[in-house]
């Protein structure tokens, strides 16, 4: 039996990929950093990587209903007495088709990516989710 929970996640791994796959190009990994510091506006970044490499691309056709599941999934999620997650980073690698989703509740930089850091995205990123492509 899926959960709200179960079902607002698949929705958002569904969305990355839908949102990578509208390139029409090869990728690697997709995903999200979500923000929500609490002032009711989220950030967001959609990312997409293929052998290391960002690969830019638009996210307009997903973004409206990406940000309505990431801020659903905030509010299912919370334990009544705990603080919201202020981050989230959701990835999806393609091949194998494997999901997964990291939240953190502390570290408002955690996963930010800037121009000092930019050179070492994939590592931030993906290798966060998936440290074996770090080996």
């Amino acid at each position: 039996m899926t959960t709200i929970r179960d079902e607002i996640t698949i929705n958002i791994g569904n969305l990355i990929g839908k949102g990578a796959n509208l390139g029409k190009l090869k990728w690697d990994y997709a995903g999200y950093i979500y923000i929500n510091s609490g002032d009711n506006s989220p950030e967001s970044e959609f990312f997409v990587f293929k052998d290391g490499n960002r690969i830019d691309l638009d996210d307009d056709e997903i973004w409206d209903e990406a940000m309505t599941n990431f801020s659903r999934l905030r509010e299912i999620i919370r334990v009544d007495g705990d603080d919201y997650w202020i981050r989230c980073l959701a990835v999806v690698k393609n091949e194998g088709k494997k999901f997964k989703i990291l939240f953190e509740f502390d570290d408002a930089s955690r996963w930010e990516i800037t121009p000092a850091n930019a050179r070492d995205a994939y590592k931030i990123v993906i290798g966060d989710v998936f440290p074996e492509v770090l080996e």
